[in-house]
């Protein structure tokens, strides 16, 4: 890391929806979580409440069966956060796209109109590539290499960015063609742009094109790597703005054995079915080698694990203690957060680990928050 980079202090703090039906745990004996609307709205507004910076909904296509019919049911990103977007008054609200899926002027507009409900707090996660059979089962999977995706991304959001910020548009690409295209209403400010592309063509392709990264790894040491390997890029090309939002599954716990009796339990159901339809789906992927993104799910298929082996498991000590040495150690800007129970366990996230943060050293706005509130 850079010698001169002071020691990070402070740090954002977002929580990933769980659009998706069971959440992010693949197992039988893990909370059944509705993919409803309702369930999402007290998520977010609880989240808001606690002081979290950013609510994040992922875009999924086609779920994975077996006896927990994992995502089977899963709401559509953009509609689900235009209605957050009116149900809330503070936190951030990020909508995710497929950039395989929408054209990118249908997006402009759908963006500009979430933005005036929200103000300036929309922001846009994209995708560039996913799984050949989620998209493909709706024909629209372009069957890209790793680099034409990003390719493809990159002029995707030239059109976007056009679209949001001059009045008439003439582009003529290898991808898309506009012939004095006109959108309007226009975003209030242009909104961040975050994508999670793991690779260095898709890390080079993120600072290049969108205000952040949203980062994986397969334990402490390599999201610290990956981390570092992120902002070492950026500094680059001197986009020392770059933002880097780790993303952690956590199971928290009174205590550490509590908290693996959890996990044990979990897995005690894990489906390995879904997993198998995962790792099965993902591993039809051409360009598997450079998708990190892919390998992740691949290999928490083949540990037959219902949690990424990445997971973040122990008492809010524990947990506050391993989160801050990450943060510190991959300089990361922001936590997002995957719980078990959205409900009990955010609430869990939004306190008690938010002061395990602040006595190892960071501060965030869900403590300051409550600091206001007390």
């Amino acid at each position: 890391m850079n010698a001169e980079l002071k020691e990070r202090c402070s740090v954002e703090l977002g929580v990933f929806l769980p659009v998706g039906n069971g959440g992010w745990i693949t197992s039988t004996t893990s909370p059944q979580l509705p993919a409803t609307y309702d369930y999402n709205k007290a998520v977010t507004l609880l989240a808001e409440e606690l002081g979290f910076d950013f609510a994040l909904s992922m875009a999924k296509w086609r779920g994975y069966g077996g006896p927990s019919q994992h995502w089977d049911i899963t709401l559509e990103s953009l509609s689900t956060m235009s209605a957050l977007a009116e149900a809330t008054s503070r936190i951030q609200v990020w909508g995710t796209v497929h950039t395989m899926v929408f054209h990118p002027a249908v997006v402009a507009k759908m963006s500009a109109v979430i933005d005036q409900i929200l103000k300036g707090r929309f922001g846009l996660n994209i995708v560039a590539g996913s799984n050949p059979y989620d998209q493909g089962q709706m024909g629209l999977w372009r069957d890209l290499d790793h680099a034409g995706r990003y390719a493809f991304a990159e002029e995707w959001l030239t059109v976007l960015k056009r679209l949001w910020t001059e009045d008439r548009v003439n582009h003529k690409g290898e991808h898309f063609t506009l012939e004095d295209c006109m959108s309007n209403p226009k975003p209030s400010v242009m909104p961040p742009i975050i994508c999670a592309g793991g690779s260095d063509t898709g890390f080079r392709f993120t600072i290049r094109n969108c205000t952040a990264s949203f980062l994986l790894g397969s334990d402490k040491d390599d999201f610290i790597k990956i981390g570092r390997r992120a902002k070492e890029l950026a500094a680059e090309v001197g986009k020392h703005d770059f933002k880097t939002y780790g993303l952690f599954t956590i199971v928290p716990g009174e205590t550490d054995a509590i908290a693996q009796e959890r996990v044990d339990y979990f897995n005690s159901g894990v489906d390995t079915e879904a997993l198998d339809n995962q790792t099965r789906e993902y591993s039809g992927d051409k360009s598997l080698a450079q998708n990190t993104m892919a390998k992740r799910f691949i290999a928490q298929g083949n540990a037959a694990q219902s949690l990424t082996p990445a997971a973040i498991v122990g008492s809010p000590q524990t947990i506050g203690a391993k989160l801050a040495h990450i943060v510190k150690g991959a300089d990361l800007d922001g936590i997002t957060v995957i719980v078990p129970d959205f409900i009990d366990d955010l609430r869990t996230i939004g306190t008690s680990v938010v002061d395990a943060l602040a006595e190892s050293g960071l501060r965030t706005n869900a403590l300051d928050v409550r600091g206001v509130h007390a």
